[in-house]
């Protein structure tokens, strides 16, 4: 049976507190999107996936606690838990900056990856160990911040005994992904100790993978490309948001085009032939179990080109007006 996995990177802005905006304004924009007169961050994903019977998985941002404070997370794990949703473990390294008792001797980088295996796994405690400590549950997944993990990574989560990563985005391979695996990864496949369940994505054109991101993904093309994964047996679909992703660019108001694709989402996962869970649903041996085909998937110009027209619009009258 084919799963659905809902996942949304929810994370303070590094950029917004490099600019000097205090926590809580960072908090209230990244995290809850209270911009503009309105609320459109996790709150009010959570209240329509509710409104559709799903439930989605949160991978929370954690080293931010260890520069801003614990009552940060704790203000974000709080309504997901409180809500029933999955809190998973996510970290961005630029945080570093800002931890004023260094835990890697002033290394830096913008990637986990860009660390020894000892210090990402020093990197990895230090993010359980707060959302511990904010109350969420030890997590069983983690995601690199910018999809930036190697196979080092995944060592390090499988001696931490985290048992999946999700940090594998054909899209981002060769630029922040290191993950080396051999062909592309369709589906859940075990790899250095865990189960390495990929972003899903299709070739939008030739030669090019597009992530099955909302942002990034009409809602034809999701509708397409769940029923095709499904059609395939493919044990999951993993759909990628970000808790900021319903605001423009500017992230001074919401952005209503993306606003009704995620709505129509909701609507597609709903009825689609296949259960949306989170990582505490299902078992290892679910995810993992064999897909009937696994050729990438190839959308046609149809859809590649209405996408862009609608991509098109949606800018110019949320990010550029």
């Amino acid at each position: 049976m084919t799963r659905i996995l809902f996942t949304v990177d929810t994370e303070l802005s590094p950029a917004l507190h490099q600019r000097g905006v205090d926590a809580r304004e960072n908090l209230d924009i990244a995290v809850f999107g209270r911009v503009g007169g309105g609320e459109w961050g996790i709150e009010h994903q959570m209240t329509r996936l509710e409104t559709h019977g799903l439930k989605g998985i949160f991978f929370v941002e954690a080293l931010c606690a260890h520069a801003l404070g614990l009552d940060v997370l704790k203000r974000i794990v709080d309504p997901i838990l409180s809500r029933r949703h999955d809190v998973q473990l996510h970290i961005h390294t630029e945080w570093l900056a800002w931890i004023e008792r260094d835990p890697v001797a002033g290394r830096r980088g913008d990637n986990i990856a860009d660390f020894t295996e000892p210090e990402q796994r020093v990197l990895l405690e230090l993010g359980v160990e707060a959302l511990a400590r904010a109350g969420a549950p030890r997590p069983t997944a983690f995601r690199a911040g910018n999809y930036g993990a190697d196979n080092a990574t995944l060592r390090a989560l499988a001696n931490l005994g985290l048992r999946y990563d999700s940090s594998y985005n054909r899209p981002f391979l060769g630029t922040d992904c290191r993950i080396e695996a051999e062909g592309d990864l369709l589906v859940p496949t075990e790899l250095d100790g865990v189960t390495e369940v990929p972003v899903t994505f299709f070739e939008d054109f030739p030669g090019h993978a597009r992530p099955l991101q909302l942002c990034a993904s009409s809602a034809r093309e999701f509708d397409w490309c769940i029923g095709r994964c499904i059609d395939a047996a493919r044990p999951t679909i993993t759909v990628v948001s970000h808790s900021f992703e319903l605001l423009n660019v500017r992230r001074t108001r919401a952005n209503k085009l993306l606003v009704r694709r995620f709505d129509e989402l909701c609507a597609i996962m709903q009825d689609a032939r296949a259960p949306v869970v989170t990582f505490r649903d299902v078992d290892e041996n679910a995810l993992c179990s064999p897909a009937r085909r696994s050729d990438a998937l190839k959308s046609n110009p149809a859809r590649t080109a209405a996408r862009m027209a609608e991509q098109a619009l949606g800018m110019l009258l949320y990010d550029r007006a």
